[in-house]
């Protein structure tokens, strides 16, 4: 059976101190700041939104962890015209940038693949002339090389889980069995079947912990201008 490397998300063991955010900016070469340059809005791979609901003295607050969830159907490599978005043998969605032209040539220049992910996770970098997203740290795998992503190595929480899905002996697969109907994935509706999993905080309602639309931004980026 081929691989499915995914991340198991426990919502519950976050409290939003963003390291996860810094070690993926520092992993993969991507801008220390907020800004790629005065001006500019700087690119994130992974994000930690804030998510809130109720009505003061009744409050929940939850911090969030948000990655490209990694499609077994991806609405954005349907919509590249270039085919330079596909998945990889173990499941991973990649962008090639070799064949991405960033939309260059298409009707004014609009980035086809930007506004088809539900979950805002592709970046356009103005300072490289890039679109990109998170790789799952695609590059610090080799055969035999199960490391982990530089977001899960470096999560203090322990909140993030990541390995193979398909490996019903992986620690992710025990975990998801574990937590049972606890475990859901973002827009099921869409069809896209992520491989980002979470387990939903013991007490709150799955609509409340899902609702990305009320999210506030504490770390990276939620979405960016569709350019």
């Amino acid at each position: 059976m081929s691989k499915q490397y995914g991340i198991l998300v426990d919502v519950a063991y976050c409290f939003g101190c963003g390291v996860c955010v810094i070690a993926c900016k520092q992993e993969n070469n991507l801008p220390p700041y907020a800004d790629d340059k005065p001006g500019t809005i700087g690119t994130s791979w992974n994000q930690v939104l804030q998510i809130s609901e109720g009505v003061y003295p009744d409050v929940s607050v939850h911090p969030f962890p948000l990655h490209c969830v990694h499609c077994e159907n991806p609405p954005c490599a349907i919509a590249c015209p270039k085919d330079a978005i596909n998945r990889s043998e173990d499941g991973i969605v990649l962008i090639s940038r070799g064949k991405c032209n960033v939309c260059v040539d298409q009707p004014g220049g609009v980035k086809k693949c930007i506004p088809e992910c539900p979950y805002g996770a592709i970046q356009f970098s103005e300072e490289k002339g890039a679109v990109e997203a998170c790789t799952l740290c695609a590059h610090r795998r080799g055969t035999g090389d199960e490391r982990e992503p530089a977001c899960v190595r470096a999560c203090i929480g322990r909140c993030l889980t990541f390995g193979d899905l398909n490996d019903p002996d992986s620690k992710i697969s025990r975990k998801i069995r574990e937590a049972g109907k606890e475990v859901y994935v973002l827009k099921p509706d869409n069809g896209t079947n992520p491989s980002i999993r979470y387990i939903k905080p013991p007490g709150v309602s799955l609509e409340k912990i899902a609702n990305l639309a009320k999210a506030v931004v504490m770390y990276g980026y939620k979405k960016q201008p569709h350019v």
